[in-house]
C-alpha cells in the first residue's frame, strides 16, 4: 500500500501529527485553564482529563470562520469529517472514514438523537453559532453517554448568555455561490440571561452542477440562577436544510468533468427542532446534581442519489425516503465527593415513537450523458412504524491516592427495545412481520491517572463500548438481517506534556478489538448490506502540540497514524478479507497550521492538510492516492470590525473527498461500473466582514 508520495511525506506528516489547545494572540498577557465537561459530566481542567479528549473553543472557531463543521473538528487529533457536500458528511475518529452508528452526537451532553435513529449527517442539525466549543471524546464513552459512543462523542456547548449587552453580525459570500448571514444578540436582567444566535446561508450555481441548496438554523439559551450554586437552564435549536443531492461520478468523469452531476432532481429536506430545560447545581454539601427534561421534533424527506440503481442505458430504478420521530426524555446524574473519593450516580428514560416509509422509483436516463432525466412514482415499499424506548442507569467512581495517583471505574446498563409495527402485508419487498426486538449491553470501564509532575500527566485505561443495530438497518433492507450489538475493547495510553505556557504536547495510543461490528458490504456501487463483520481490530497513535514560537508566530498540528483491519470477515464463501485492511481507512491523516501577527489585530495563517491513500475495496486491490490540501486564511480587526478572507484548495488540487469500490478481486476491474468518487471542491475564495459590540462599542 506505500506509495512513493506516501513514504516522501511521512516524514513530514510524522513530525507534525499534533492535538490543539487554544491559539494565543500576541497581545495575550494571561491565558485561563482550559476545562472540558464531556469527560466526565462536570467541568474538569483540560490537563487532568482521564481519557482522551480534545477541545475547540469558541476564540479558535472564529479564527477559522467555518462553512462546514468538519473544518473545527479536523484540528483535533484523530478526527476526520468528511466533506460530502452542503453540510452533508460523515465521521472518521478511531474508525475508517464510516456511515455506521460508532458516534454520538450531543448537545451540552444530551444525545441530538435517540440511539436506534442513527444518521451520519446528523451534525447538520448543529448550529454552530450557537455554540462556544466542541469537545471530543475519542473511543468508548459509552459508560457515561450510552450505545454508538464507540469511535467516539461529540459534544457542542452551547454559549451562555452575556453579562452585558452584546450584538453581533456578519456576511460572507465566496465565489463558488455560497453566501451567509449570522446575528446574534444577548443580554443579562439580574438573575436571568438570554442569547439568541443563528444564520441563513444559500448556495447557487457553482462549480458543481445540480449542487444548491439554503439553510436556516437558530439557537436560544435562557439562563436564570435560582441562587448562587443553582442555574436553571433552557435551550431550543432550531434548523431547516434544502439541498440538491449531487451524488458520485464514475472514475472517467471524476477525471475528465469533475463538476458534472448525473442527478436532475434527487433533494434532501430536513427539518429538527430540540428543547430541553434543567436545572444544575450544587444543592448539598459535596455534591452536585443536574436533571434535564428534553423534546425533539426530526422529520427528513430525500429522493437520495445514492438509492438511484441503474437497471440499463436508458432506466433506472430509485427510492424516496420519509423518517420523522418526536422524542421525550429524562437525563438526570448527582455527583457526591467525600474527602477524595468521589461518585456520580445517573439514569436516562426516553420515549422515541418514529414512523418511516419508502416508495418506489422508475427513472428515466440518457444512455449518452448518464443523466437522470425523469421519475415515476411506484409501489410502496416501506410503511412501518418503531416504538423505540431506551432505558440507561450508570455509575463513575473514582479516588485520588497520594504522589499524584488516581483511579476511576464506571459502568453503565443500557436497555434498547424496538417495537415495530408492518402497515404492509409482510413480503421480501415490503419488509418483515411485526415483531419486538431488545437489545442490552452492560460497559465497563476503568482508567488509572498519574500527576507526575505539574507539567506532565498520564492516564491509561480500559473501556468497552456497544452500538445496537438501528432501525433503518434492521427494517429498510429486503429482509430484516440476523444482526446482533456489536461490542467493542478499547486499551488506550495518553500523556500530556506543558513545559511551559508557550508549548503543550499530547499523545495517546489504543487498541480497540470490535466483536460482530456492524460493516457495510457494497454488492455494487451504490449497493450495500449490513453484515457483523465478526472481528475487527483499530489501532494507532495520536499526536499532538501547540506551540507558541515567538510573539508573532505560533504552530499548531494535529494528525494520526491508524490500522484499520478485518480479523475475521468472511461474506461468502468465495470471500475471505481476514487480515485485509478495512476501505476508507487511510493510515495518515493530519493538519498542522502556521500563523503570522504582524500587529495587533491581524492574522495570516496557512494550513496544510494530508489524507494519505487507502484501500476502496475490502480484497485491497483498488486504491485511492490520497490528497494534500493548502488552506489560507487572513483576517484583521480594527475595534468592533472585522474583516477576513480565505482561499480553500490554494493550490486548486483536484482530488475525492471520498472514494470507494465494489470490486471484489476477481475478474477484471472496471472503474466506471465499479468505483465511485465524492468530488472535492476546487479552490474557493472566501470573504467577509462581521460587526460586533458589546455595549461600550468594543469588538467582541
Amino acid at each position: 500500500m506505500d506509495s512513493i508520495q506516501d513514504w516522501t511525506l511521512r516524514p513530514l506528516v510524522c513530525a507534525v501529527l499534533a492535538a490543539i489547545s487554544s491559539p494565543v494572540y500576541a497581545n495575550e498577557v494571561t491565558r485561563l485553564e482550559e476545562v472540558v465537561v464531556t469527560a466526565t459530566r462536570e467541568e474538569t481542567p483540560l490537563n487532568q482529563a482521564p481519557i482522551s479528549i480534545g477541545k475547540v473553543n469558541e476564540q479558535q472557531i472564529d479564527q477559522l470562520r467555518p462553512t462546514f463543521i468538519g473544518q473545527v473538528l479536523d484540528q483535533i487529533p484523530g478526527v476526520h469529517m468528511t466533506n460530502l457536500g452542503n453540510e452533508q458528511h460523515n465521521m472518521s475518529i478511531r474508525q475508517p472514514m464510516s456511515y455506521s452508528a460508532v458516534y454520538q452526537y450531543l448537545e451540552d451532553g444530551i444525545p441530538i438523537r435517540p440511539v436506534g435513529i442513527f444518521n451520519h449527517n446528523a451534525l447538520y442539525e448543529i448550529n454552530l453559532a450557537g455554540n462556544n466549543g466542541i469537545e471530543v471524546v475519542r473511543g468508548p464513552a459509552s459508560s457515561l453517554y450510552g450505545s454508538n459512543a464507540v469511535g467516539g462523542a461529540v459534544n457542542f456547548t452551547t454559549a451562555a448568555p452575556s453579562s452585558n449587552p452584546y450584538f453581533s453580525t456578519s456576511i460572507q459570500a465566496s465565489d463558488q455561490g455560497y453566501r451567509r448571514v449570522d446575528l446574534a444578540a444577548s443580554d443579562s436582567w439580574g438573575d436571568t440571561g438570554l442569547r439568541i444566535a443563528g444564520y441563513y446561508a444559500d448556495r447557487g450555481a457553482s462549480w458543481q452542477d445540480y449542487n444548491e441548496m439554503d439553510k436556516v438554523s437558530l439557537t436560544a439559551r435562557l439562563d436564570h440562577w435560582l441562587s448562587d450554586s443553582a442555574l436553571w437552564k433552557t435551550t431550543l435549536t432550531y434548523s431547516k436544510l434544502n439541498t440538491d443531492m449531487p451524488g458520485t461520478l464514475n472514475e472517467t468523469d471524476f477525471n475528465t468533468r469533475p463538476g458534472f452531476s448525473y442527478q436532475t432532481f434527487t433533494y434532501r429536506d430536513v427539518e429538527a427542532l430540540r428543547a430541553s430545560t434543567g436545572i444544575e447545581g450544587q444543592f448539598n454539601r459535596g455534591g452536585f446534581t443536574s436533571a434535564t427534561v428534553y423534546y425533539r421534533n426530526n422529520s427528513t424527506n430525500q429522493l437520495p442519489s445514492y438509492l438511484i440503481f441503474n437497471l440499463g442505458p436508458d432506466s433506472a430504478a430509485g427510492r424516496t425516503t420519509e423518517n420523522s420521530f418526536t422524542s421525550l426524555g429524562l437525563s438526570a446524574f448527582h455527583r457526591q465527593q467525600w474527602g477524595n473519593f468521589k461518585l456520580l450516580v445517573g439514569g436516562l428514560l426516553e420515549e422515541s415513537p418514529n414512523d418511516q416509509g419508502e416508495t418506489a422509483l422508475l427513472i428515466k436516463r440518457d444512455p449518452k450523458t448518464g443523466k437522470y432525466l425523469s421519475y415515476k412514482t411506484g409501489a410502496v415499499r416501506r410503511d412501518y412504524h418503531v416504538d423505540l424506548s431506551n432505558q440507561a442507569l450508570y455509575a463513575d467512581a473514582s479516588y485520588q491516592f497520594d504522589h499524584g495517583l488516581g483511579l476511576s471505574a464506571g459502568l453503565r446498563y443500557d436497555g434498547v427495545k424496538y417495537d415495530y409495527t408492518n402497515y404492509l402485508k409482510p413480503s421480501l419487498i415490503t419488509g418483515a412481520p411485526s415483531q419486538t426486538q431488545t437489545f442490552a449491553s452492560s460497559s465497563p470501564k476503568i482508567n488509572l491517572t498519574w500527576q507526575a509532575s505539574p507539567e506532565l500527566f498520564m492516564y491509561g485505561g480500559y473501556s468497552q463500548g456497544f452500538t445496537p443495530p438501528d432501525i433503518s438497518t434492521l427494517y429498510s433492507s429486503a429482509v430484516v438481517p440476523d444482526l446482533k450489538s456489536a461490542t467493542f475493547d478499547q486499551f488506550e495510553f495518553g500523556t500530556r506534556w506543558q513545559p511551559n505556557q508557550d508549548l503543550n504536547l499530547n499523545a495517546a495510543v489504543y487498541r480497540l478489538n470490535g466483536q460482530d461490528e456492524l460493516v457495510n458490504y457494497s454488492i455494487e456501487p451504490g449497493k450495500s448490506f449490513p453484515r457483523n463483520a465478526g472481528k475487527t481490530l483499530h489501532e494507532g497513535v495520536e499526536l499532538g502540540a501547540n506551540w507558541q514560537a515567538t510573539t508573532a508566530w505560533s504552530v499548531r498540528l494535529a494528525g494520526q497514524y491508524a490500522r484499520h483491519s478485518y480479523v475475521q470477515y468472511q461474506p461468502s464463501p468465495l470471500e475471505n478479507y481476514a487480515g485485509k485492511d478495512i476501505p476508507a481507512a487511510p493510515n495518515w491523516q493530519g493538519t498542522l497550521e502556521i500563523a503570522y501577527q504582524p500587529i495587533q489585530g491581524a492574522r495570516i495563517a496557512l494550513e496544510t492538510a494530508y489524507l494519505g491513500p487507502y484501500w476502496m475495496d475490502s480484497p485491497n486491490t483498488v486504491q485511492y492516492e490520497g490528497y494534500t490540501l493548502f488552506n489560507l486564511r487572513g483576517e484583521y480587526q480594527y475595534k468592533a470590525w472585522t474583516l477576513w478572507a480565505q482561499v480553500l484548495n490554494l493550490a486548486n488540487s483536484h482530488y475525492a473527498e471520498i472514494a470507494s469500490s465494489s470490486y471484489k478481486g476477481q475478474g477484471l476491474h472496471n472503474g466506471n461500473t465499479q468505483d465511485s468518487y465524492s468530488v472535492g471542491a476546487p479552490r474557493t475564495f472566501v470573504f467577509g466582514m462581521s460587526y460586533a459590540f458589546d455595549g461600550k462599542g468594543a469588538a467582541k
